[in-house]
Order: C-alpha cells, then sequence, then structure tokens
C-alpha cells in the first residue's frame, strides 16, 4: 500500500500543482464564471480521458507507441506552456475577475491556460495511469486482498495530491496580482525546465537536433533530483498558502456594517484553515518523498544461509530444521565457486515445496517470509506456497529432493547445473 501510496503521489504531484496553477490564472467577467468553469472541466477531462485510454491500450495491446506519443504531446505542452506565460505578463495588472470582458488578452490567457490544462493532463496523466499496472501482483486476481490494499493506496496518493492542488488553486486566487503572476511563473518554469531535457534527448536519438551532453547532463541531473523537484513544488503551495494569509484584510472600516465586520472575520478564518491545510499537506510531502520514499523502496535482506551437509552426491538438510512451516535458505558452493542457494518450506505434513532462490522472471533477487507468506524481493509478488516446487510465473525455479532417514536430498549434479542461474 505503501509502495502504491509514494508512486502515486510522486506521479500526481506535478500534474496536480501545475493544473492548479492554470486554472487560478484564468481570466473572465463574473457573469461567465459558470461557461468558463464548464470549459475548465471540459479541458480536464479531455486530457485525463485521452491519457487512460492511451495508458490502456498501451497495457493492453501493442498499438500504442508511447515515445512517439510522449514526444509529440511534450512538445505542444511545452509551447502551450510558454504561450501562457507570455499571456499572463502581457495581461498585466489587470484583475483576473473584472465586470469588463478585459478584451482579447483575457481571452488568450483563458484560452491558452485551458489548452496547458488539457495538455498537462495528457503529458503527466499518461505514466501515472500506467502506474495502475503494479495495483494487481504479477499473477494475481484485483480482487485479491493485496490488490485491493495496493489500490487503495494508489487512490490515496491521487486523492491526497488532488487536494494539494485545490488548496494550490485557493491560495493564488488570494494572492495580489505581481505575487500571484511569480509564483505562477515559478511553477510553469520548473514544468519546462524538467520537460524540456527528455524531449530534446528524444529529438537527438531520432537525429533530428544534435546530440548535446550539456542537455544530457541536465537530463541526468533532472532524474537523480527527482525528489528535490518534487519538495520545491511542495515548499510553494505552503508559500502560496502563506501569501495569502498575510496579506488578508485584518478589519473593516470603523463605521462599516455589521455585515462588513463578520465576512472580514470569515474571511480571516477561511485564509488561516487553508494555511493549515497547507502546512499540514507540505509536511505530508516531506514525509513522503523522504521516509515513506525511503521505507517503501527498501529491499528486505534476506535471510542468513542455513546449515546443510554435503554427503558425496548429495546435499542434506534435515528435516527437522525445516518442519516449522517457514521459509528456509540453504547455500552449496558449486565447483566454479558460485554460491547456490535454494530454499525449503513445508507444505503440508508430509510434503516440502523446494526451489532456487531464484525465477525465471526475476533471476536471483531471492524470496523473504513477509507475515507467514513468501514474497519475491524484486517484484513484491506473493507466492501460493502450495505452488512452491512447480514451474511457472515467479514461483522459484523448481529442484528435486527426497526423503531418507530424517533428511532431505538434493542431487549435488543439479544444483551444479543450476550454478549459471546465479553466475
Amino acid at each position: 500500500m505503501l509502495k502504491l501510496f509514494v508512486a502515486a503521489a510522486e506521479l500526481a504531484l506535478p500534474l496536480c500543482v501545475f493544473s492548479a496553477v492554470l486554472i487560478a490564472n484564468r481570466a473572465y467577467p463574473p457573469a461567465q464564471r459558470q461557461r468558463v468553469g464548464r470549459w475548465t472541466v471540459a479541458a480536464l477531462a479531455l486530457g485525463a480521458l485521452a491519457a487512460a485510454t492511451i495508458a490502456g491500450l498501451r497495457l493492453n495491446t501493442k498499438l500504442i507507441r508511447l515515445p512517439m506519443i510522449n514526444l509529440w504531446a511534450g512538445i505542444f505542452l511545452l509551447l502551450a506552456l510558454i504561450a501562457f506565460l507570455v499571456m499572463l505578463w502581457a495581461i498585466g495588472r489587470r484583475p483576473l475577475v473584472a465586470d469588463e470582458s478585459g478584451g482579447l488578452l483575457s481571452r488568450l490567457l483563458t484560452g491558452t491556460s485551458l489548452a496547458a490544462l488539457s495538455l498537462v493532463n495528457l503529458f503527466y496523466g499518461i505514466p501515472l495511469y500506467l502506474a495502475s499496472d503494479r495495483v494487481v501482483p504479477m499473477g494475481g486476481v484485483l480482487f485479491a486482498s493485496d490488490s485491493l490494499i495496493n489500490l487503495i493506496g494508489y487512490l490515496l496518493g491521487i486523492a491526497a495530491m488532488a487536494t494539494v492542488g485545490v488548496v494550490l488553486t485557493v491560495s493564488l486566487g488570494r494572492m495580489p496580482g505581481l505575487a500571484r503572476r511569480i509564483l505562477t511563473t515559478v511553477v510553469i518554469g520548473i514544468a519546462i525546465l524538467t520537460g524540456w531535457p527528455p524531449l530534446y534527448q528524444q529529438f537527438s536519438t531520432a537525429k533530428l537536433l544534435p546530440k548535446s551532453s550539456l542537455n544530457f547532463q541536465t537530463l541526468l541531473w533532472v532524474q537523480r533530483h527527482n525528489v528535490a523537484i518534487l519538495l520545491t513544488l511542495a515548499t510553494l503551495v505552503v508559500v502560496a498558502a502563506v501569501i495569502a494569509y498575510l496579506v488578508r484584510r485584518r478589519s473593516a472600516p470603523a463605521d462599516a456594517v455589521p455585515a462588513e465586520h463578520r465576512l472580514v472575520k470569515a474571511e480571516g478564518v477561511s485564509r488561516r484553515r487553508v494555511l493549515g491545510w497547507s502546512a499540514a499537506l507540505g509536511v505530508g510531502l516531506v514525509a513522503t518523498f523522504t521516509v515513506g520514499k525511503r521505507v517503501a523502496e527498501a529491499v528486505p535482506e534476506l535471510s542468513a544461509i542455513e546449515p546443510s551437509t554435503v554427503n558425496g552426491p548429495t546435499v542434506e538438510v534435515s528435516l527437522e530444521l525445516v518442519s516449522d512451516g517457514h521459509l528456509h535458505r540453504f547455500g552449496y558452493q558449486a565447483t566454479g565457486g558460485t554460491l547456490v542457494r535454494f530454499i525449503v518450506i513445508q507444505k503440508n505434513p508430509t510434503a516440502y515445496g523446494t526451489g532456487l532462490d531464484a525465477c525465471e522472471i526475476c533471476g536471483p533477487s531471492g524470496y523473504y517470509e513477509r507475515d507467514g507468506k513468501v514474497v519475491c524481493r524484486e517484484c513484491d509478488v506473493i507466492m501460493n506456497t502450495q505452488t512452491i516446487g512447480f514451474p511457472g510465473g515467479c514461483n522459484p525455479i523448481p529442484i528435486q529432493y527426497e526423503l531418507a532417514g530424517g533428511q532431505l536430498l538434493f542431487q549435488v549434479a543439479e544444483l551444479e547445473e543450476k550454478a549459471r542461474v546465479f553466475a
């Protein structure tokens, strides 16, 4: 659950933050609020639906060339973001919501913001929806308990980042015009600066642009500092709420009617609540992308190799050692010096699951026991204990055994032959 939560949060945060600043900078007269609202919903839905459709086709068919889609979607997104920034500064100090229409500049600002909004939900939505493939473990089904727990984590990650987007939209709407434009420019600048290097790299790979060592180094920097970029976005969300709170009206004029005094007080309470939400979300994001990410991506340590005895053509394992229903790991030093690891688990009073500590899919990453279940360390798939000893899926590569004299006997020749798996 935590792993899917962190993964969804990482992918959804840029989408939600970039969407928030675009929504917060639409210009329109009050009479057209509902119409612009419908256009905004349509732009969001169009981008999200396109991304979900592409992700679905990519996961279930071979019809989608994802690199090409990302390339062209990324190009149009960058152009739309640049056009949006130009319009944002061109409109100057004019209020975004004003009785007069605002003319061509206001319409262009709204148009570019909605176009960029749709493209943001397409470009950043595709990897987010592709991540849903991790919800169901390999060989599992959707309505199994593990899949449902993963699904909850995935949806909670998206919901938390959507809350971040809503809070940022509200904060930006309450900021002074200049501060809003500056913070918006910083956020969109991050989108452009992090989006351009991978696009340039794709163009250079296709030999449409010359190779650039500077761009390659920039791309590596972006990839290595992804967490820092995410934390910067989280910080900007809190900064927006702080600014919005600091510029609140402290009090109404002395001669104002009681209703205006109540309105000022209510507005102050509202801004304080948004600030509280922003602070809480900021702390949560820092915890998610530091401690949570470290815990979610931690690779479990394999248990120690337990004692076994090489006796001529066989390797002997005591039945007394492995007859407790838990996972046990053993090792055989092959002729070439390779350690061949194999596992044993009792399936019932008379049968044992035996196999290499490796599988055909994930290689020699190994297995560990979690809450009484055998789990692949590489892909986190839970094994059905009764199928250990049989080939297929992420099951351990099976090896044969015999029962004799209170010992499990494994053939040295078979273990020697399997040494290539661990080489």
